[in-house]
């Protein structure tokens, strides 16, 4: 008789159907992901599918979730290992540019591809888990005001849509940087991009600094 699959096992196996997903969306496209295509990558039947995730949003979201929680835990580590308004914000920039340059497809998927956002899902069956990921992204945008404000100093009276404005600057600026170097592009400018980024996150943090 055939034994039952341990948690360990079941989870493995979630784990290659997100993975494979993945590679479909970034391969081919949001649209091409269908639960039919992504069990003949897998090499498995479409109704197995279904004992893991229930529809192929599911399996979307569940990517999305995965990549907003690793970015979440890289930025929260970077921030705790570091000392200083400076240091943490040096630590954090540095952090998320090295997030989208070694996870390029959960980076693609999450801020550069024109995939379904959690807005999208609002007021359809798969709300309640997409809002998972939406309450990780907003764990995300608190960790970044936060150490604005705290680079700004105890002087700082701007708004908070000036923090945010702030926010927003330096989050476009970083995902200028993810984006000319998984392109390989910076690199016919930069002969060093790591010292290259490491300088203009330096220089973004003066900007800052009281």
């Amino acid at each position: 008789m055939k034994q039952p699959r341990t948690p360990e096992e079941l989870e493995r196996i979630r784990e290659r159907i997100i993975e494979a997903a993945l590679a479909i969306i970034v391969e081919e496209g949001f649209s091409c992901l269908t639960m039919r295509r992504l069990a003949s990558r897998l090499h498995m039947s479409a109704p197995n599918l279904y004992n893991f995730f229930r529809s192929k949003e599911e399996i979307y979201i569940s990517i999305v979730i995965k990549g907003f929680q690793m970015l979440y835990d890289e930025l929260a580590l970077a921030s705790g290992s570091s000392t200083g308004a400076a240091g943490k914000a040096h630590a954090m920039l540095d952090a998320y540019v090295r997030f989208g340059m070694t996870n390029k497809s959960y980076y693609d998927i999450m801020f550069t591809l024109p995939t379904p956002k959690y807005n999208d899902y609002v007021g359809t069956p798969h709300e309640k888990l997409s809002e998972v990921e939406y309450k990780i992204s907003m764990d995300i945008a608190r960790i970044a005001t936060d150490t604005l404000r705290d680079l700004r100093g105890a002087g700082f009276r701007g708004s908070e849509e000036d923090v945010l404005h702030d926010v927003v600057k330096i989050w476009s600026m970083l995902h200028g940087m993810v984006s000319l170097a998984n392109s390989n592009i910076i690199g016919y400018v930069a002969s060093d991009i790591e010292k290259t980024h490491s300088r203009i996150i330096d220089e973004l943090i003066d900007q800052y600094l009281n």
